[in-house]
């Protein structure tokens, strides 16, 4: 018996139990292999700023560690954490409206991102998918007349890239709009030059707006610009977001912003009704802090059928489905309506 116990001493001073990333000192970090002074204090950063780890795989956003790193310190680590599952207090009843206020179109436009917002003032609409092929319209242009959609007042977009901006044009010249919102990223295309062309040569006007500009659409909606980078490392991460507000309502149109522009936002994120999820469901896009913190009741993904990047990726939409939203993707469920009074929202399809 005796001889038992001194092997069990032995043993756990020979094999210590793991490190707990989420309350390891930056001293006891240093003392797993590969990891230098500069890379425990950037956990002891991470865990203490943007989210506590709930899983060992989450150091994997931290600088300094990459999957090979990772793979060798995965046995001796651990990531304990409170339950973070809490109920939302702002939770709105899922139901029809009885005096819609805002209604909200995720057009089904393939490869690419266009959303309608309408009240009974002013209709905008928030990127335009790609451009046609030959001679034929853009797809947003056939999508917004699906949509009943007669006028805009405004067509604004993320970023400059072509699945974005490829049928604003023809969307401005096709419903008459005169004003466009460029965010001002710098990106060279001929699609974009077009764009612009046609914008400053026509009686558009023409408005390169600044974060956090705001606007009053009409019947107490506000859309404000809550990140715009103009200075990331490319034009995806640089997109313009759009937080979209009515009374307890609020939408977030985010573009294809990356990993780098999300954990910056992660440090002010408060939780919204519905996210736009960035990048059409990218791999590169997931961040779960943010997703935690964004907590939205229901994720829309916009991606083409059988598109050839493999849009929305498994482990995304995985992620957005254990926040507990529903989800909704224009390559399912095509055009995507959403009805909302600020106190409550509602969800039909065009493809069920």
């Amino acid at each position: 018996m005796e001889s038992l116990f001194v092997f069990f001493i032995l043993s756990t001073l020979l094999d210590p139990p793991p490190l707990d990333v989420n309350t390891a000192s930056v001293e006891d970090l240093t003392l797993l292999s590969g990891i230098g002074e500069a890379t425990a204090a950037s956990i002891v950063e991470f865990r203490e700023t943007i989210s506590p780890f709930l899983s060992v795989d989450e150091l994997i956003f931290v600088p300094g560690i990459g999957p090979s790193l990772l793979e060798s310190i995965h046995p001796f680590v651990v990531a304990s954490h409170d339950d973070c599952s809490a109920d939302r207090l702002d939770t709105l009843p899922v139901r029809c409206p009885e005096d819609t206020l805002l209604s909200i179109v995720f057009l089904d436009v393939g490869n690419g991102d266009a959303v309608v917002l309408k009240t009974a003032e002013q209709t905008w609409l928030i990127d335009g998918g790609p451009p046609g092929e030959g001679a034929m319209r853009a797809p947003v242009v056939q999508r917004l007349i699906e949509c009943s959609i007669d006028t805009l007042s405004t067509v604004a977009f993320t970023h400059p890239h072509a699945d974005h901006i490829g049928g604003c044009r023809d969307a401005m010249e096709a419903f008459s709009c005169t004003k466009l919102i460029d965010p001002g990223i710098t990106h060279s295309s001929p699609v974009y030059e077009e764009l612009l062309d046609f914008a400053l040569g026509s009686n558009c006007s023409y408005t390169v707006p600044e974060m956090g500009d705001c606007w009053d659409i009409g019947s107490g909606v506000g859309v404000e610009i809550v990140w715009l980078e103009r200075g990331a490392c490319s034009p995806n991460e640089a997109s313009a977001v759009y937080l979209v507000t009515c009374s307890g309502f609020s939408l977030l149109i985010t573009g294809d912003i990356e990993n780098e522009s999300i954990m910056q936002m992660t440090l002010n994120q408060t939780p919204v009704t519905v996210m736009k999820v960035p990048h059409h469901g990218s791999r590169t896009s997931l961040f779960p802090a943010w997703i935690r913190r964004t907590d939205p009741q229901a994720a829309v993904f916009s991606c083409g059928r059988q598109n050839p990047f493999g849009h929305p990726n498994a482990d995304v939409v995985r992620a957005w489905q254990e926040t507990g939203a529903a989800i909704l993707r224009t390559d399912l469920n095509g055009n995507i309506f959403l009805y909302t009074d600020g106190e409550s929202f509602t969800f039909t399809l065009s493809m069920q």
